[in-house]
């Protein structure tokens, strides 16, 4: 058997964690009382991922959401940064909930994979997915998916000062593939979010041709000593400079 390459460690990873919670979902046995499908969920795959990560990259340092941040990882080269479950609230209620798995180097997302089992698809960085178009059709308004939280905030916002047409839903991961595949344009989130949430979208939506920015256009750091990432922008190139023109001053 051929060994995997980092870019396939994440595929197969992310794949077959995204097949074990759907799996998870059908399971007669499981308390689906107090939020108990989406906390077994996150659990399995967390322990999944990072069994599977430890086999076949035992020297890398890994930063799961579901795990405890070793900080030792802040000095290694290598990083793998994984959501088990993004978009917990959705899983076994409706497709739009996604496997998170990268590698960053020195910093950078250099490999990611995003499973996305309600759409049967997981895209990963090589392959590369199909490259996305620079820009909006002429005449066309933008299309721009934000968080549900933040509808009121981001989406008003964008739509008052881009006529952008507004959609909403819960995953990161989710959303980046949204613009990965073309359904929209970009992906905007005007408030704080995680490493983890951000990182294998990233990865692949750089792959794919799109810009991953900050909300001023800065340029997107990983592997801080702090997770938390204030904004972010993942949109065609087109439509970046627009769009931090609207967002640029809610940078923390």
């Amino acid at each position: 058997m051929t060994a995997l390459d980092d870019h396939g460690v994440a595929l197969d990873v992310a794949h077959r964690a995204g097949e074990m919670l759907v799996d998870l979902v059908h399971s007669p046995d499981l308390d689906r009382r107090w939020g108990g499908l989406e906390y077994e969920g996150d659990a399995r795959a967390h322990r999944f991922i990072m069994s599977e990560l430890r086999r076949m990259r035992p020297d890398d340092a890994i930063l799961s959401e579901e795990g405890a941040d070793d900080r030792s990882r802040v000095g290694k080269e290598r990083v793998w940064i994984v959501d088990p479950l993004d978009g917990s609230s959705d899983y076994g209620y409706s497709p739009h909930w996604s496997v998170h798995v990268a590698l960053v180097v020195d910093g950078e997302p250099t490999v990611g994979a995003v499973a996305v089992p309600g759409w049967e698809t997981t895209w990963g960085t090589d392959p590369a997915p199909q490259r996305v178009p620079a820009g909006v059709e002429s005449g066309e308004a933008p299309r721009i998916v934000v968080s549900r939280s933040r509808s009121r905030f981001d989406g008003s916002r964008l739509q008052a000062a881009l006529g952008a047409d507004i959609y909403t839903v819960g995953s990161a991961g989710v959303k980046a593939m949204a613009v990965v595949r073309g359904d929209v344009d970009a992906y905007v989130h005007g408030g704080g979010l995680y490493e983890w949430d951000s990182c294998a979208p990233v990865a692949v939506a750089r792959a794919a041709g799109l810009v991953c920015c900050r909300l001023d256009g800065s340029p997107l750091t990983f592997n801080k000593p702090d997770p938390w990432s204030p904004g972010l922008v993942i949109s065609r190139p087109g439509l970046v400079d627009d769009i931090c023109a609207v967002m640029g001053d809610r940078q923390p």
